[in-house]
């Protein structure tokens, strides 16, 4: 009974751990559904989603949570993503050319400065 006890508790603390540990992003469906029915995603949830090598140019994303979300080789260029959150976002090999960054909150958790365009000015 005790051994049980012990590997009962063992196990919870794994658990509780494992969920403190992970960021846990978890995006909206509903949300990346608009996104692809209408270039337009303003205040909604993506963290977390796979958005690797989607054409967003022209999209508005102001105020999109994205914290998480992968965006490699996305096409973002001549998107709005004014206050959006890219915070731990991988953006490798993503275009930004004249994307609106205005207030939106960089990748290495920064905020972007009023008339950063195209790239994220601190």
């Amino acid at each position: 009974m005790v051994i049980k006890n012990i590997l009962v508790l063992t196990g919870t603390v794994f658990i509780v751990l494992t969920l403190m540990i992970n960021e846990g992003y978890a995006f909206n469906p509903a949300d990346l559904q608009t996104l692809k029915n209408t270039n337009i995603c303003v205040d909604c949830d993506l963290s977390g989603a796979d958005l690797t090598g989607v054409d967003l140019q022209t999209a508005n994303l102001s105020g999109a949570n994205l914290s998480g979300a992968n965006l490699s080789g996305a096409n973002l260029s001549n998107a709005w993503l004014i206050d959006a959150n890219l915070s731990k976002a991988k953006i490798t090999k993503a275009i930004f050319d004249g994307a609106t960054l205005d207030g939106a909150v960089w990748t290495d958790g920064k905020k972007c400065v009023d008339g950063s365009m195209g790239e994220c000015n601190k």
